[in-house]
C-alpha cells in the first residue's frame, strides 16, 4: 500500500492556535500582524488582513503570554492564500524552526 498526501498528513497533529503571530517578509522586511489558526511539525496557517505572495518566504513568531510556553520562531514559505472573514487565510510550510 502506497501512501498519499492526505495519509503523510495525518502523520502530524495540527494544533489549533487562537494567538497573534507577527508575519515578516524575507524580501523587504514588512512586517504584519497576524492571528494564528494551526500549527503543525510542517506547516502553520493564520488569518491577516493583506495578502501574500504564493512563494513568498516569511519568519514567523509565536511569543507567548504564558512563560510556561516556549516561544516559536520559523522561516517558512507561502503555498496559499485564501479570502477568510474579510481578511486572507495564509498556508505556508516551515522552512525551518530557529532556537
Amino acid at each position: 500500500m502506497t501512501m498519499g498526501m492526505d495519509d503523510e498528513k495525518r502523520d502530524f497533529q495540527r494544533l489549533q492556535v487562537d494567538h497573534p503571530v507577527r508575519v515578516t517578509e524575507t524580501d523587504g522586511g514588512r512586517t504584519h500582524e497576524a492571528l494564528g489558526r494551526d500549527l503543525s511539525a510542517t506547516g502553520v496557517s493564520f488569518v491577516m488582513a493583506s495578502p501574500l505572495p504564493v512563494g513568498a518566504t516569511i519568519s514567523v513568531a509565536i511569543e507567548p503570554s504564558s512563560t510556561m510556553l516556549s516561544p516559536f520562531h520559523a522561516d517558512a514559505q507561502v503555498l496559499r492564500v485564501e479570502p477568510e472573514d474579510g481578511g486572507y487565510r495564509v498556508a505556508a510550510r516551515i522552512l525551518g524552526v530557529r532556537r
